[in-house]
């Protein structure tokens, strides 16, 4: 609790237009809230979640976040703790979810938190398109469904990370179910005004009309690539982008790297392929996922009460 109430900690997900709130709402003063910047890689808001369960230590936490948030307050502002990674990361199957949930309870007893979902089809073809943007060079069908073993060596892709009603049920047991406000990124995308209108009093900052009218709603902080930039960027990784997600490339240069981002920009095939790709894309990931989130997008919308029906999901 600050002396401009609440922090409100803003968890992802991942691909629900995080960069849209932290660049053009949270960092707005007219807003009346104030963006904890993360910049830099030792930054405590990125130490929540790098530092080792046996390394962190909660008190040394909040005597880190303490000047920050007290400078964001002395600015007459509620602070706003903003990183999509809390909720953990969809290329390893967000294996430390709980984990970082009980860090930020730790730290931020009195918080509000803030949730945003999105339709798990829609989220997992925009999942894969950033794992190719981000040097991954497998296929639609394999990162959807990795190799398994039963020694769980290595954390990856696991389409159980989308029932979000089970991390929904967990922050509202460490906050409180009051503490706790989910939206869905298709609520943001039918009617962007309401949707940060709610947003707003949520975190005790209610918004005026005169606000809400000066806010950039039109504005696209992080388009995706079509399809087939990212279909000839997945084959470019598997030959020379070295990444984490791709840690042994036969021919890694910086070079390929630099081709792959120009292929982002690009879109030279016929507006017919690019459909076609695209279709394609959409096809493989609903084949896998089948019917598989119908149960959890019933408990989900009993937890938020929102019809998420209305918006597209399986329900």
């Amino acid at each position: 609790m600050t002396a401009n109430g609440p922090v409100l900690l803003h968890i992802g997900y991942h691909k629900t237009g995080s960069r849209w709130l932290r660049a053009l709402f949270f960092g707005d003063p007219s807003t009346g809230l104030g963006w904890v910047d993360k910049a830099g890689v030792d930054h405590p808001v990125r130490r929540l979640v790098s530092a080792r369960p046996l390394e962190f230590d909660a008190d040394q936490s909040r005597a880190e976040f303490e000047p920050l948030l007290q400078k964001i307050v002395e600015g007459g502002l509620s602070p706003v703790v903003s990183f999509e990674r809390f909720s953990g990361n969809p290329f390893s199957g967000g294996y430390d979810s709980k984990e970082i949930a009980d860090r930020l309870v730790q730290v931020f007893p009195g918080a509000r938190v803030l949730v945003i979902v999105r339709e798990q089809r829609s989220m997992i073809v925009s999942t894969y398109k950033q794992y190719v943007r981000e040097g991954g060079a497998l296929p639609p069908s394999k990162f959807i469904r990795p190799p398994t073993s039963r020694s769980m060596r290595v954390p990856w892709f696991d389409l159980r990370h989308f029932e979000y009603h089970r991390l929904l049920a967990y922050y509202r047991s460490l906050f409180g179910p009051e503490s706790v406000l989910a939206l869905t990124y298709e609520q943001f995308v039918a009617d962007p005004r309401a949707f940060v209108a709610e947003l707003a009093s949520f975190a005790g900052r209610p918004l005026d009309d005169a606000t809400l009218s000066s806010l950039p709603f039109d504005s696209k902080t992080n388009p995706g690539p079509p399809a087939t930039a990212i279909a000839a960027r997945r084959r470019l990784n598997g030959l020379g982008v070295r990444s984490d997600l791709n840690p042994a490339p036969p021919l890694a240069s910086p070079v390929f790297w630099r081709l792959g981002k120009q292929i982002d920009r690009m879109s030279l095939a016929p507006r017919r392929i690019v459909v076609a790709e695209e279709k394609k894309l959409r096809q493989t990931v609903a084949k896998n996922v089948g019917d598989m989130y119908v149960e959890s997008n019933r408990r989900t919308a009993e937890l938020t009460g929102i019809d998420l029906g209305e918006y597209g999901w399986m329900v």
